[in-house]
């Protein structure tokens, strides 16, 4: 039994998604199990379509267990999603991890990774946010001086740049697990098609334009479109524009120079959630930045909320994926039903509280308010 983790967000589920699962079966992987993001996105956007769906794909395109990375950690800085998607996955007993990325040089990533690790205490990086820069604009300038371009290149790239926190968190909670980067296949991150391989990315676009997507997806699994693209924003937009200091404070990603800037726009902000946001950026933080903290404003997620993940949420599994739970030895509860998980301890009960409110904004979206408590598990 070879356990391979896969980290995801399947926002949709597509012929790329299906290709990374095929490939981490091609490599020895007799088991494979997925943490993917629940309603919520590390984008800073409610998910576009129903968590339960995005799991029965996967599990039909290969995937064998599918357990939920719930808001507040699916909707945080790379650091904090990666950080928690890899406990989980050690919680699982992995024996590897497969990921995407540009270049699937092993070493080359392990070595990005031990940067990344001696980087987050280099006063470089600090000095370079003072002189403006965003974070991870800094991290990448700091790696270029301390360690050349091709490490830069690594940290810089979207994808490569969380396998580089994926290896970074496995050193941390499952030392001797192996990695298996796997090359990504066709579409960049935010490129065009290229043969039947669309980026999640494009097909989001793709929705809001009403064009066909048939030929990115799985036979059978065309994703439910949603009917009100977007609908969370007035919401978004509104609790933005009339927080306070100290309710802005609280978010996990907030600091001082970014609760004033939102609080001044806000006195006179511009109609329209994009528009807004457009005002709000500045050249030291990222846009996905912004709109995680609106993310988790709404949803009431807090710097308080970032602790140990304190459950597993099983969506997902088949035969295989039964074979996994029965192997492993959580010492967090693993559940398939919501109800008990919310009962096994205070700190479940909170974010099963914040993962719903997630819920029922991406509902606005697809106009279905599905019941959390009643929906049935896909078992295979």
């Amino acid at each position: 039994m070879t356990t391979v983790g896969i980290v995801a967000e399947f926002n949709p589920f597509h012929n790329g998604h299906a290709y990374l699962l095929k490939k981490a079966r091609e490599n020895g992987a007799s088991h494979i199990a997925v943490i993917m993001s629940g309603a919520a996105v590390q984008r800073g956007e409610p998910a576009i379509c129903s968590k339960h769906e995005r799991a029965r794909a996967a599990v039909k395109c290969g995937a064998d267990l599918v357990v939920e990375l719930p808001a507040p950690y699916s909707c945080s800085s790379a650091e904090v999603f990666a950080d928690s998607a890899v406990y989980a996955l050690s919680e699982l007993g992995i024996d590897a991890i497969c990921f995407g990325t540009e270049n699937d040089d092993k070493e080359a990533l392990i070595q990005a990774a031990d940067a990344i690790d001696k980087l987050s205490q280099d006063l470089l990086v600090t000095s370079f946010c003072a002189e403006g820069l965003s974070y991870p604009a800094a991290i990448c300038k700091a790696a270029t001086e301390r360690y050349g371009q091709a490490v830069a290149d690594l940290i810089s790239s979207p994808n490569s740049t969380l396998a580089v926190m994926y290896i970074s968190a496995l050193k941390k909670y499952a030392p001797d697990a192996d990695i298996i980067p796997i090359k990504r296949n066709g579409a960049a991150h935010n490129g065009k098609p290229i043969g039947c391989f669309a980026s999640a990315a494009y097909l989001r676009e793709s929705f809001e334009n009403a064009s066909a997507i048939e030929e990115f997806v799985p036979d059978g699994l065309m994703p439910i479109l949603p009917l009100y693209p977007k609908a969370y924003e007035n919401i978004l937009y509104y609790n933005l524009i009339t927080a306070n200091r100290d309710t802005l404070m609280s978010l996990p990603e907030m600091n001082e120079t970014l609760a004033d800037r939102i609080l001044n726009v806000a006195k006179n902000p511009p109609y329209g959630y994009s528009r807004l946001l457009e005002e709000i950026k500045s050249k030291n933080v990222t846009m996905a930045r912004i709109r995680r903290c609106a993310l988790q404003l709404t949803i009431g997620a807090t710097k308080a909320d970032i602790v140990p993940l304190p459950h597993l949420r099983v969506l997902a599994f088949n035969q295989r994926g039964a074979e996994i739970m029965s192997a492993a030895k959580p010492k967090i509860p693993m559940l398939t039903s919501l109800k008990r998980l919310e009962q096994s301890s205070d700190r479940s009960k909170r974010i099963v509280e914040i993962e719903n409110r997630a819920v029922r904004l991406m509902q606005l979206s697809t106009g279905e308010l599905e019941n959390e408590y009643t929906k049935r598990i896909d078992r295979g």
